[in-house]
């Protein structure tokens, strides 16, 4: 179906450009360009086919309004200029291939914008535009011929004249947001016209140094965003290269930054002795410098081949870190040919920083790294204040990493957690480190998980306690810690520390809890770092107190997804039971969630504890501080949980206490007291002896092996359920026994007490009845010819 060929807009877009002054265009730029943008049909077809008077009348308009965009293009006024660029992006984007045919005087206008004197929104917006233009043209070898391949020497020229103007000029420093614009423009030129672009290669180099990693040294403040985009185009000037030499072009650069990397740690890091050793054939950078005690830590130089001059441990320390990310974007960033990645070399890089352990209070000093007294205090604290922003560092290239190898990281994930693990423990206080371990730590168990080993799963306590205590602090479970009344002895005089007077009042239970404010995505990070504690750790080798400390997190924070891997992976004690069942706890919280649904209906426990274990555990400590060890603080799910979560079933009451039953459409179903009522995700022994008093009655299911299938076992014929029908005859003898084929103990109640007979499967109920028939309801329609029971 073919649109009108000369819509109204076409028409009313040209009259308002020729009636409206051009000081009045940027105010009616908005409804242009949604005119112009509904002008497909016009832009798009052939000019030369007229086959009717309407075509005729379209391609009149059409040339009057290209003719008016060349105008506007080429105005006196900045006003002018601008709007002509905007219409000109639109038109490209409109228009497609028959208005890049014809846009060779559009390139020229904007090129003569570029070079002018006017304001940055301007250059700004036409350099996106000459990019848009030149990255549609790639695809037609012609229109590369003919337009680009003339032309973008000159845009390259413009875009360096405004990153360096020349020293003749008097024109400002381009602002950073031209900058960036800039760099990601060439960002994007590069990887299609690498041979046009490889005479400037050098210069944008030179050009690119100042923003990669600065310093506080330079004086002033780059942005993030154009940290990232200046070391992307440095990146990939790789692809400039001579035809076959892109590849070690590339490893070349990146060798020359991690040369620069360990010079520099050599000056940030001269005040402790590490024990890193360097890899053989290392050498710290181009020119290493001599580390001189009498001078504060520098490193750089002014020189176009190197990074900038910096003095200083907060100043070497941004250089650090900036380099870190410069090495993580050589690997994010895509190539035109495979590369060598140097994994030796980074693991080099993350092995150094984590085997630096800072000063811990309350830890022996052999754990810590040894001081080198030679530097004074001064730059020992600078360095212990900015090393946990150096881990951070590390963590992220080391999940970059992981990230771009994939499985092909799995040989080196063992040493890459124990790195990790390391740094978290000095640094674990601050929470931007928490959040990058927690990102590192799923990426680590996504691909080596299953196969860890004990020591390496009771390595994550740590780890996990902290994961637990950010969710439930985020979730406003998390206890206040208490004010000590602690006083010192000083002679015969004791002194006081001064206490807050409102803690000795009793508070309510609320206010027992307080709630931790942490950004979404640390978070996010801690709710799925315990989803893969649950599916991707052997569930076996962690202790059942951390376990259940695991667990209570994820019911109190409502974690749907560690709920439900937590019963999937469930953990089994040496005789394969699994005593820890939270299923009525997940089907709670997410009555109508499918998943859980679907869980609930097929999954059955095929061999649980007995039930009075639900959720027992170690009495082990799971206090965050470890050195602190209260008498008794181990978590157990059979008793009350200390919290403000007062939904939460108590499932001992259900399996060893007694509760009242709902009431149910079933026939004859009169209680008087509490009958206990056995739970369903509770295993039921073989054999079983159910005992109804004179008061009681109630309907017998014969118990069930889960593990069972129907068609395993033909010999067993006994119902699976057992109904008794009763009238109301005076005196008549009930029934005392009812039983299968073999006899089992006689209990005091439902599932006190019974014996698993091992040598035999066979499943058998043992039925003591007394019945009194004073006291029974009467039955209407039922008959019993045996006991001689008359009709009422």
């Amino acid at each position: 179906m073919a649109f009108a060929a000369l819509p109204p807009e076409l028409r009313n877009l040209c009259r308002r450009l020729t009636v409206a002054k051009v000081e009045q265009l940027p105010a009616l730029l908005p409804s242009l360009l949604k005119d112009l943008l509904r002008c497909q049909e016009p832009l798009s077809k052939p000019q030369e086919a007229k086959s009717s008077e309407s075509s005729s009348e379209s391609a009149i308009l059409v040339h009057k309004l290209k003719t008016q965009i060349s105008a506007l293009l080429n105005s006196r006024t900045v006003q002018g200029r601008f709007v002509g660029v905007a219409l000109v992006k639109a038109a490209i984007e409109t228009g497609g291939w028959e208005c890049l045919r014809t846009s060779e005087s559009w390139v020229r206008g904007l090129l003569s914008v570029l070079q002018r004197k006017d304001p940055a929104v301007i250059k700004d917006l036409c350099v996106v535009t000459l990019v848009k233009i030149y990255s549609l043209m790639h695809a037609y070898p012609t229109l590369v011929r003919e337009i680009v391949t003339p032309n973008l020497p000159t845009f390259a020229t413009a875009c360096l004249q405004i990153l360096k103007p020349p020293l003749s000029s008097k024109a400002a420093k381009a602002p950073n947001s031209l900058i960036e614009t800039i760099f990601e423009a060439l960002s994007t030129i590069i990887p299609l016209y690498p041979t046009t672009m490889r005479q400037f290669a050098s210069k944008i180099r030179a050009e690119t140094r100042p923003y990669i990693s600065p310093t506080i040294s330079d004086g002033g403040i780059i942005p993030t965003s154009l940290q990232a985009s200046s070391r992307r185009l440095a990146i990939r000037l790789h692809m400039t290269a001579v035809k076959g030499g892109d590849s070690t072009e590339w490893a070349k650069h990146l060798d020359g930054v991690i040369k620069t990397f360990h010079s520099t740690a050599d000056q940030v890091f001269r005040a402790v002795q590490e024990s890193w050793e360097p890899a053989p054939g290392h050498v710290s950078g181009p020119a290493p410098q001599r580390v001189d005690f009498d001078k504060e830590p520098q490193g750089g130089s002014s020189s176009s081949e190197q990074l900038p001059p910096w003095t200083g441990i907060y100043a070497g320390s941004e250089r650090m870190i900036g380099l870190l990310d410069f090495i993580g974007d050589y690997i994010r960033c895509h190539t035109k040919t495979a590369v060598t990645i140097p994994i030796s070399t980074i693991v080099d890089i993350t092995t150094r920083i984590s085997s630096i352990m800072p000063p811990i209070p309350g830890k022996e000093k052999t754990t810590s790294v040894h001081i080198n007294l030679a530097v004074g205090r001064e730059e020992r604290d600078e360095l212990w204040a900015v090393f946990p922003d150096v881990q951070l560092a590390a963590m992220r290239l080391l999940r970059t990493t992981a990230q771009r190898l994939g499985r092909n990281f799995v040989p080196i994930t063992q040493e890459s957690l124990e790195q990790l693990l390391r740094m978290f423990e000095s640094s674990y206080r601050l929470p931007e480190i928490r959040m990058m371990a927690y990102l590192l730590a799923i990426e680590i168990l996504q691909l080596c998980g299953p196969a860890m080993a004990k020591p390496t799963v009771e390595g994550l306590t740590l780890l996990i306690k902290t994961c637990c205590r950010d969710l439930l602090g985020s979730a406003g479970h998390l206890k206040r810690p208490k004010q000590s009344t602690s006083a010192t002895q000083d002679g015969p005089k004791s002194k006081s520390v001064s206490q807050n007077v409102d803690a000795f009042l009793n508070n309510k239970a609320e206010d027992e809890y307080m709630a931790v404010s942490l950004d979404a995505g640390h978070i996010s990070s801690a709710t799925a770092l315990l989803t893969a504690l649950f599916s991707h750790v052997p569930q076996q080798y962690l202790p059942s107190s951390i376990r259940a400390h695991m667990l209570r997190t994820a019911i109190l924070c409502q974690n749907k997804d560690a709920q439900v891997a937590s019963v999937l992976h469930p953990a089994r004690d040496r005789s394969g039971r699994t005593p820890q069942v939270i299923l009525p706890y997940l089907t709670q919280q997410f009555p109508r969630d499918e998943s859980v649904e679907i869980l609930r209906f097929n999954f059955r426990p095929a061999a649980t504890g007995s039930r009075n274990d639900i959720m027992d555990v170690d009495e082990e400590s799971i206090e965050d501080n470890p050195e602190v060890k209260p008498s008794s603080n181990g978590i157990s799910f059979d008793r009350p949980s200390e919290s403000s979560f007062t939904n939460l079933p108590d499932f001992a009451t259900l399996t060893t206490g007694t509760t009242e039953l709902p009431a149910h459409p079933s026939p004859v179903r009169n209680i008087e007291g509490t009958v206990k009522t056995p739970n369903p995700f509770l295993p039921k022994p073989l054999s079983e002896t159910i005992i109804l008093s004179e008061e009681q009655t109630t309907t017998v299911v014969q118990p069930m092996n889960s593990l069972k299938r129907k068609n395993e076992d033909a010999e067993i014929a006994v119902s699976k359920r057992v109904e008794i029908d009763m009238t109301t005859g005076t005196g008549v003898p009930a029934p005392s026994v009812i039983s299968t084929r073999s006899q089992a103990p006689t209990g005091n109640g439902v599932g006190g007490g019974q014996e698993e007979d091992e040598e035999s499967d066979n499943e058998s109920v043992h039925l003591n009845m007394e019945l009194d028939s004073d006291e029974e309801e009467e039955d209407d329609g039922d008959d019993d010819d045996d006991d001689g029971a008359e009709k009422d």
